[in-house]
């Protein structure tokens, strides 16, 4: 095979690489945005296929079934997502132990999800999906696990070090009511735009950021209180025996 010949089989590689590529963002875009209006169940193969313009064995060749399909979808911008929460974290750190804020370090973990979801409408599409997934069970929940697990490990240990007289059963409780608000707030189901009659917008995300770590702060510092709830998993003191 000539230098020629070799150059020329290594660019249609290159081409095919890219067309398939362009064929699966494409795919992947138009099920981003059936699964963030219709929900899991709401959404077909061949729906997905007939708004992306591609046909249905295509999608099968490159994603076989639905749950397939939806996995890709979560996981595709998850790397991102992680990495802008966990650079935010990383840089908020050096603050805790020198004069750093509760609302601080949950701001670092919520506002880069936010400020990607004020970006455009496929940020804003997946937001729902994450909101729709935090809120399910069975498949739903080990994929969400998988994915987002590791970074919230790190925001309770950061939690810890601002709170260290909080038992970790608190912490974790304070992580529980965290992402269920945290997670709504991105699913912008626009309820609070009715109930306000508009004064209140779902999808102002950014002015959302600016509250959402002032709420929830306070509410950790209340549960994490010494004279706040007790632990559940620990004896209270009527339960203890007399010494």
């Amino acid at each position: 095979m000539t230098k020629e010949q070799t150059e020329t089989k290594r660019e249609a590689r290159r081409l095919q690489a890219e067309r398939r590529q362009d064929s699966m963002t494409l795919i992947l875009d138009h099920a981003e945005a059936e699964f963030a209006a219709k929900g899991y169940n709401g959404v077909t193969i061949s729906s997905v296929a007939s708004s992306a313009g591609v046909d249905t064995s295509l999608m099968r060749y490159y994603f076989g079934d639905k749950e397939k399909l939806f996995a890709a979808v979560f996981r595709r911008r998850a790397p991102e997502a992680n990495a802008a929460r966990l650079a935010a974290l990383g840089a908020y750190r050096p603050s805790l132990g020198n004069g750093g804020t509760l609302e601080g370090l949950l701001d670092a973990f919520m506002r880069p999800a936010f400020e990607m979801a004020d970006i455009d409408d496929k940020h804003r599409n997946y937001a729902s999906i994450v909101a729709y997934v935090n809120s399910s069970r069975g498949k739903m929940y080990e994929l969400m696990s998988e994915t987002f697990d590791p970074v919230s490990w790190v925001l309770v240990d950061d939690m810890k070090i601002l709170l260290p007289h909080a038992s970790k059963e608190k912490l974790y409780w304070s992580y529980h009511f965290l992402t269920g608000s945290f997670t709504f707030s991105l699913g912008r189901t626009g309820r609070i735009d009715r109930l306000s009659s508009g004064l209140v917008h779902s999808d102002n995300f950014l002015g959302i950021a600016d509250r959402l770590p002032v709420f929830v702060a306070a509410g950790i510092r209340a549960l994490c209180a010494p004279d706040g709830p007790p632990d559940l998993n620990s004896p209270s003191d009527e339960d203890r025996s007399p010494t």
